[in-house]
């Protein structure tokens, strides 16, 4: 593998072929400002979205499989597989909820050397309407129970991150579902790694079908469980050993 970019920004979609032209439209300028590639990861898709992606000149990856972490995975496995070795992994929206020219917010933490940077909503009061007051609450919740878990204080589950490429490999991911982002944020600190929480804000999809929030109190609730499942499980976890991207997704 070559060094290649800094910085390869993800974005894991599932059915967004309305949201990833605009989405892309906007990103790729901010990239090509930063040493950045983009790569989309799509997981189960059933729709345009493949062809979108790569009209617009981007790395693809895809999977069967569905799941916010195994879009992320396809990424990340699509950018190895033309030989890059970015240093950082952004992970993003694909449906416009992250404005790109925040980029620089996470990216100046990181070359100070934190090795996870959190996009955080929650501290921000123009968000809450924006997700939603059972969302917010919920993240708010979920990152209180993820620092309980490793002990440090989070107040999100900020999806708008930066993981440092080593320490993503040395985590090792296994939440490839609802257990995708507080994974990291709980092994992260039991691996001493430096983080970094720096507020973002939240944006309305740019179009196409929200899939997490607008849900019923009762699938919001079995939702905050699943992840508050994953993070004791993340916090029972063995010795953290370094594992590469599984070859299935090469």
């Amino acid at each position: 593998m070559t060094a290649g970019p800094d910085v390869a920004i993800i974005l894991p979609a599932r059915d967004e072929e309305a949201a990833l032209a605009p989405v892309l439209s906007e990103l790729l300028p901010h990239a090509a400002r930063h040493h950045a590639v983009v790569a989309v990861g799509l997981n189960d898709c059933t729709d345009r979205s493949r062809a979108v992606a790569e009209k617009h000149g981007v790395i693809v990856g895809e999977t069967k499989t569905r799941g916010y972490g195994h879009g992320c995975l396809a990424g990340i496995a699509a950018v190895r597989a033309v030989g890059l070795q970015p240093a950082a992994y952004i992970f993003m929206a694909a449906d416009g909820a992250h404005d790109p020219a925040e980029l620089p917010r996470l990216l100046a933490p990181w070359r100070d050397g934190a090795g996870l940077v959190l996009g955080q909503r929650t501290g921000v009061p123009q968000n809450w309407p924006k997700l939603g007051l059972i969302r917010a609450f919920s993240n708010v919740l979920l990152g209180a129970w993820a620092g309980l878990l490793c002990g440090r204080w989070y107040s999100d589950l900020g999806p708008y991150r930066l993981i440092e490429r080593e320490l993503f490999e040395t985590m090792a991911p296994r939440e490839t579902t609802w257990g995708w982002t507080i994974e990291p944020q709980i092994l992260a600190a039991r691996l001493g790694a430096r983080i970094a929480a720096v507020p973002v804000t939240e944006r309305p999809r740019v179009a196409g079908e929200q899939k997490v929030s607008g849900v019923s109190i009762r699938h919001s609730l079995a939702i905050g469980l699943a992840i508050a499942r994953a993070g004791l499980r993340c916090r029972s976890r063995g010795e953290v050993v370094v594992r590469p991207v599984p070859e299935s997704f090469l």
